[in-house]
This record gives structure tokens, C-alpha cells and sequence, in this order.
């Protein structure tokens, strides 16, 4: 479990790498990493699961093109979303007709359209032409070049077919993973895997988590939502309770990103206190 958490961070960060090299190509992945890990760090006690690529971006939009840097950041954010909706479909298949509610499918289909369209809307210029005019006599001159560069790094990679694709087969995996690893987890708390289960509901507990900006790493909302799908799938409160403590310790292993925070404060300091 703990070895396949750190693989997809690892992979989290290659992801971005990926979208990145499309346009930096000199970047190197060895920074990437660093800066990825720092930002898994912060997000410990930054609220929603998404702060880390806040930070991240942050970071590394000093040393690069500001537009990029935050345009990959948002191109990542949503295939990440489009691929939980749609493995969250893929388990709803797999579940038996009858044991959901017809509401409960159109909500994810729903989901999945919405989100397909944004992603659609993110690469055309002329759809987001009109919001622009408003926003540029609402806001400050330097708040729009921002936005503006922004939309301009989303926009550039309506040419990067292949990279989009091949950052989305990631992040299918990485999903998959993870989802994989909550199966094996309430398999060794229950004796049984609830595999389709797991694929319906655990995408749509991240997408939640992101969503609602409220607790760091999404603590609270994730758990009352995993608690309403145990309690779906008829699992015990006590073995909820199990679960919830090894994902609390799960949500621990994100302290790796100290070591760069650490080895930066170090390089910092043997800067500023040359022998």
C-alpha cells in the first residue's frame, strides 16, 4: 500500500513533467519532482486535495513562463477530473442494474458531460472571447494580463493532441491505482474486495474532496463520504473506523515532501554562511 501511494505521487509528477516538456523542453524532471513533492507537502494543511498543485505552480512559475506553468497546472487539473468521472462510470456498469438509483447515473453522466465540455471550451478562444470583454472592464490591468497569460498557456495545447493523450492514459492509470489500493485495503478489513463499488464511488469521493475547499487533503468531507458508501455497501462502522485511521496514516506518507523542503532551507543556509 505504502510503496504503491508514493508511486503514483511519483507519477503525479511525471504527469505534469509531461505537459510541461510539451513547450519547456529544457525542463528538467529531477526539478519537476522537487517541486511537485514540496507542494504534496503544504497541502497537509492547505485546504482541498488540489492545493499542492497551487503551490507547485507557484514555485516553479518563478524560474518559467508564468502562462505555462499555470496553464499546465489547470490542463492537469482537468483530465485529472475527467478521468475519475469516467472510471466512476465504468464502476456503475459493473455494479448490478437495480442496486443504484436511476438519479445516482444521470448525476455521473452529468458529471462526465460537464466536465468533457469544459475541457472542450478551455482550447476555443471565440466561447471565451465574450467573457473576456466583461472581465477586462471589471478588472484591475494587471489582474487580467494574468488571467490572460493564463488562457493563453490552456489555449496553446489545442495542438498538443498527443501529449493531452498521453497524460490522460496516466492519469486513467494513476486513478486506477489508487482505486486498486482502496479495494485491496477494504479487502483486508472486510474479506472482500468490492471492486466495482470501489470504481463507482471512490473517483466521485475525489471529486467532492477537490470540489469543496473547505479541510486540508480534504479530511471530514472525504470521510463522511466514504462513511455514506460503506454504509451503502454494508459495511460495519468499526471497520469504517479502521479504514479512516490507515488512510489518516496514509495521508502521512505526504511528509516525504519535507525532505526537499528541508534540503532547501539547508542550501539556504550554507548560502547565507559560507566557510
Amino acid at each position: 500500500m505504502v510503496a504503491g501511494i508514493l508511486l503514483s505521487m511519483l507519477l503525479q509528477g511525471l504527469r505534469w513533467w509531461m505537459l510541461l516538456r510539451a513547450f519547456i523542453p529544457h525542463i528538467k524532471f529531477s526539478r519537476v519532482i522537487n517541486v511537485h513533492f514540496i507542494g504534496i507537502f503544504y497541502s497537509i494543511i492547505l485546504p482541498t486535495n488540489a492545493a499542492h498543485e497551487v503551490v507547485r505552480a507557484v514555485l516553479l512559475s518563478k524560474e518559467n513562463d508564468y502562462g505555462i506553468t499555470w496553464g499546465s497546472t489547470v490542463v492537469s487539473r482537468i483530465l485529472g477530473l475527467l478521468a475519475l468521472a469516467m472510471l466512476s462510470l465504468f464502476g456503475i456498469f459493473l455494479i448490478s442494474k437495480g442496486v443504484l438509483p436511476r438519479g445516482f447515473y444521470v448525476s455521473v453522466l452529468s458529471i462526465f458531460i460537464f466536465l468533457a465540455i469544459v475541457f472542450y471550451l478551455s482550447f476555443s478562444k471565440k466561447i471565451t472571447s465574450p467573457v473576456r470583454s466583461i472581465s477586462t472592464k471589471i478588472l484591475p490591468a494587471k489582474l487580467q494580463k494574468i488571467i490572460e497569460d493564463i488562457r493563453q498557456g490552456i489555449y496553446m495545447y489545442r495542438n498538443k493532441k498527443k501529449e493531452l493523450f498521453s497524460v490522460f492514459l496516466l492519469t486513467v492509470f494513476i486513478q486506477i491505482l489508487l482505486v486498486g489500493i482502496t479495494s485491496l485495503l477494504i479487502a483486508g478489513i472486510t474479506g472482500k474486495y468490492f471492486l466495482p463499488e470501489c470504481f463507482a464511488y471512490i473517483p466521485l469521493i475525489e471529486i467532492v474532496s477537490i470540489s469543496i475547499p473547505l479541510t486540508p487533503s480534504g479530511l471530514g468531507v472525504r470521510e463522511f463520504l466514504t462513511k455514506m458508501m460503506f454504509n451503502h455497501i454494508g459495511i460495519s462502522n468499526e471497520q469504517l473506523g479502521v479504514y479512516i485511521v490507515i488512510c489518516f496514516m496514509a495521508i502521512l506518507l505526504k511528509l516525504v515532501g519535507a525532505i526537499p523542503v528541508l534540503g532547501g532551507f539547508l542550501k539556504n543556509a550554507q548560502n547565507k554562511n559560507p566557510r
